[in-house]
């Protein structure tokens, strides 16, 4: 497959996620295609259609805009960096996530997303009980640093 193709694939997955369509992009997927993100992983069709249902539904207003890298494509493999913003629990925020996807007879067949849900936690944490555990822990992991 094409470098332009595989690049092509892992825009439409994203454009799809964004436009809140399961189906488009479970059929871009292979039957047991596998997504690990820092939610978890999820495996095969119906595990994915759970996934992909629940983070459509939590966050809201979601825009996707390439930073950095943007796609590179070497042999199978496609690594996408990119901005993922929207709203969650009524609160905006806006973070790099990078995904690395793997095809297989021209289907996703693995994709592995980072993002830091420390920061996501930040951004949306409603409440002052719940912003200062997030800060208590922020502080805790940053301790030395400063």
């Amino acid at each position: 497959m094409s470098d332009e193709k595989i690049a092509g694939i892992m825009r439409d997955c994203v454009q799809a996620i964004v436009k809140g369509d399961v189906e488009k992009v479970l059929s871009l997927f292979a039957e047991d295609g596998v997504w690990t993100t820092p939610d978890g992983t999820f495996k095969g069709r119906d595990e994915l259609r759970r996934y992909l249902t629940w983070f459509i539904r939590s966050v809201r207003d979601m825009t996707v805009k390439e930073s950095g890298i943007r796609v590179m494509v070497q042999g199978n493999t496609g690594v996408y960096e990119h901005v993922l913003g929207g709203t969650m629990q009524g609160a905006r925020y806006e973070g790099l996530a990078i995904c690395v996807y793997e095809f297989k007879n021209e289907k996703i067949q693995e994709v592995r997303t980072v993002y830091d849900r420390l920061l996501l936690a930040k951004q949306v944490a409603k409440g002052w009980l719940a912003k200062w555990l997030v800060n208590m822990i922020v502080k805790q992991a940053e301790k030395g640093l400063r």
